[in-house]
């Protein structure tokens, strides 16, 4: 799935929607931005054997070259084990090339596609990954946090960039005549893997310029960030045109609170999540699962913008039996009385 796209994995999540009967809420809507067109991206596979494959990505462009490594084990999501940028200062200019594409291409055919295949299971969102430090893309990770206190004005310049870039975008979106059924912003840990000040400093003036020009466009967005998540939630609300949020994850890995967010900010902000992947859906038995989805339904639904849902996406290994019983409890108690 993830490397040979067979299938890919827009389509095995529409599948996944199909065979569990579950509302689909797909951030997998694909948007292609063609690379600058000095530039090239190759990909080959470098070690294998039955339980891995090692592959090496390398991207050419006129300031240089940057590679990564990716290993990907068996039934298993990929993993960075060497990431494009070494040295921030001296391949910055590489990595401006490897960011920001030929947006004036834009294609959104493959978005279509998807989102027939959809059909009427479920949404189909198109992603913007909104600026945060670069611990996707720098090697060692921790080197990112060296670059915002020794570099810090080229840092700033770089994600004024990345903000320019995604409006550019974001227009792009709005003049085509494919209106997306929403846009998410897939931002995990952006309070957890920078600080909440860090995340107001890049983060938050990226998110109110997007969600305003969305807004006036009449396209909902929706905002998933993993970990710490209470400060966001509450910036959210108070100074964005953001819809909705998730997945309010409890505490020891998240800050939320449901409730008290619940009668904070649930009139402003749609509210989604918190059912806990782990202790709940992966190790309770149905009845436990079933108790405690309704107990949050009784938080969420009064006055209504509430989606149930899952913390995060399900492990593997989680039961069948546990997700049929969550979809039969918003069958039976997830439904508005209509006055």
């Amino acid at each position: 799935v993830y490397y040979y796209n067979d299938p890919p994995i827009w389509k095995a999540y529409n599948d996944c929607v199909k065979y569990y009967g579950v509302d689909g809420f797909s951030h997998h809507g694909i948007y292609e931005i063609p690379l600058h067109p000095d530039c090239e991206e190759k990909k080959e596979i470098i070690f294998q054997n039955e339980e891995k494959i090692v592959v090496r990505t390398t991207f050419r462009s006129p300031a240089g070259e940057l590679t990564q490594e990716e290993t990907y084990l068996r039934n298993e999501p990929p993993t960075p084990t060497k990431r494009y940028i070494a040295d921030f200062v001296k391949q910055y200019e590489a990595v401006r090339y490897l960011f920001f594409g030929d947006v004036k291409n834009i294609s959104f055919k493959t978005y279509e596609t998807i989102r027939k295949y959809m059909g009427n299971h479920g949404a189909v969102g198109m992603c913007m990954y909104l600026p945060t430090l670069l611990h996707m893309w720098r090697e060692p990770v921790e080197a990112c946090y060296f670059d915002y206190f020794e570099h810090h004005s080229l840092v700033c310049r770089f994600m004024e960039e990345w903000t320019d870039y995604l409006i550019n975008i974001a227009h792009a979106i709005i003049r085509s005549n494919c209106k997306p059924d929403f846009i998410f912003f897939p931002n995990s840990g952006a309070i957890t893997l920078q600080s909440e000040d860090i995340m107001r400093e890049f983060t938050l003036p990226a998110l109110k310029k997007l969600t305003k020009l969305f807004k006036a466009a009449g396209i909902l967005t929706s905002l998933h960030s993993c970990g710490k998540e209470r400060a966001l939630v509450e910036a959210a609300a108070t100074e964005t045109d953001l819809d909705c949020i998730d997945p309010l994850e409890i505490p020891p890995m998240g800050d939320c609170d449901f409730k008290e967010i619940k009668e904070k900010f649930g009139k402003k902000l749609t509210l989604k999540g918190n059912l806990h992947t782990t202790n709940v859906m992966l190790m309770m038995k149905p009845e436990e699962v079933e108790r405690v989805a309704i107990e949050l339904l009784e938080i969420g639904k009064p006055g209504g913008r509430f989606i149930l849902s899952t913390g995060d996406q399900c492990g593997r290994n989680t039961p069948d039996e546990n997700i049929f019983k969550l979809i039969e409890v918003c069958e039976k108690y997830g439904r508005y009385d209509r006055q």
